[in-house]
């Protein structure tokens, strides 16, 4: 059989074929999404930061899960700890965006608008700076001169 709209001279699939067709189709998409969403809730992340202060976990959103401060915390300014946890975090976040996106475009594919809709949706996080510490070894001691940590 052909087409005779538009001239066009292809074979029309036979409705039967098609329905398998897309029967296949489906049980393909649907056994993608299953494994993306048992690869996601598989996928929280734990960093810490680069003195041992502090760890983080974080889920494959970057929503923080649980922040655990170890002994080495305890004798610590405010400032670095702030500091060491958002180090923490910035790292964990980072590791599940990238995490995140393979499992998604698996589903999406790489260059998609799908995908292009949830890189845009994530936060910018920049790279974590070689060293927070100011001039006296603190975090952020005095930084404006009001004798304040920040």
């Amino acid at each position: 059989m052909t087409d005779p709209i538009g001239g066009l001279n292809r074979k029309l699939l036979d409705p039967d074929e098609w329905l398998a067709q897309q029967d296949a189709r489906i049980a393909k998409l649907r056994a993608t999404s299953e494994e993306a969403t048992a690869e996601l809730a598989r996928a929280n992340v734990e960093a810490g930061d680069r003195d041992g202060l502090v760890t983080v976990t974080v889920n494959p959103s970057g929503v923080l899960l649980s922040a655990r401060f170890t002994s080495r915390a305890s004798g610590a300014a405010p400032a670095q700890l702030t500091a060491a946890l958002m180090t923490a975090y910035r790292a964990a976040t980072r590791e599940a965006s990238a995490k995140m996106l393979d499992i998604m475009s698996d589903v999406v594919g790489e260059d998609t608008d799908a995908m292009n809709f949830l890189k845009s949706t994530m936060p910018d996080i920049e790279e974590e700076p070689e060293d927070d510490r100011d001039s006296r070894g603190g975090f952020g001691y005095d930084r404006y001169g009001d004798g304040g940590y920040r």
